[in-house]
């Protein structure tokens, strides 16, 4: 690909009318000589944005070799989406948004007169779709896995260890569960938990969504969105009388 250019390969993706008039979205590989070299990275083309930038994999940013045949590899089997470039592995997504649709080779947009006639090129073009876990390449540490699955465990996290304290449902079954202390609802899998007066004491109104169990030694992860002005928090090692 020649310098300047911007690509990528279209994979589970989708062209509908009632979507943005038919424009083409899903999962996209991405073909990226800039500077910033996310190359392999997974982008959600027309929906979700990146999914997988090269941030969450810096070594793989040296993978690209620019002005070179470059060879990329995309194993989509199941929930699993992973990618690799000149056999370095780039991305490691588990998801389930689209779990099938067409192939695309894409060229972006130029943005001035002065990028017109530069190209981009495909050779050796191959697709597996039978025992496809035969060539399955084996799982390895070099590209860590991001599950994009709300209140889920996949099964690489569920070997690492990892548990779910809720599950996105009214009620948790087994042995990490929460229980609700005031002001909260829950929608679409998540918790909301409504802010009002109350002369800015912590925990005053708000409330506490709260474990059940007592925990010592452990690494927590949790995805949050607060809206303007409104504060919270995560207490740990805490306790209640």
């Amino acid at each position: 690909m020649d310098d300047g250019l911007n690509s990528g390969v279209q994979l589970r993706s989708e062209s509908k009318k009632d979507y943005q008039n038919g424009r083409v979205h899903g999962y996209q590989f991405e073909i990226d000589p800039s500077k910033r070299a996310w190359s392999g990275g997974i982008y959600d083309e027309a929906r979700r944005n990146w999914l997988y930038p090269l941030t969450l994999n810096p070594a793989a940013k040296t993978a690209f070799k620019n002005n070179a045949w470059n060879k990329a590899r995309i194993e989509a089997i199941g929930n699993s989406i992973r990618t690799w470039i000149n056999g370095v592995p780039c991305a490691n997504i588990w998801d389930d948004m689209t779990p099938s649709g067409f192939i695309a080779l894409q060229v972006h947009a130029i943005g001035n007169a002065s990028e017109e006639g530069k190209t981009v090129s495909w050779k050796d073009i191959r697709i597996c779709t039978t025992d496809v876990e035969r060539y399955q390449t084996p799982e390895t540490e070099e590209a860590p896995e991001r599950n994009m699955i709300a209140n889920t465990i996949s099964p690489r996290e569920a070997k690492e260890g990892w548990a779910l304290l809720w599950d996105g449902k009214p009620t948790m079954v087994g042995e990490e569960q929460i229980e609700c202390f005031s002001g909260k609802r829950m929608e679409d899998g998540r918790w909301n938990s409504e802010s009002d007066e109350s002369g800015g004491a912590e925990s005053a109104n708000g409330g506490d969504i709260v474990t059940t169990r007592k925990y010592k030694n452990f690494i927590l992860t949790v995805d949050f969105k607060i809206t303007e002005g409104a504060n919270s928090g995560l207490n740990t090692l805490s306790t209640q009388i």
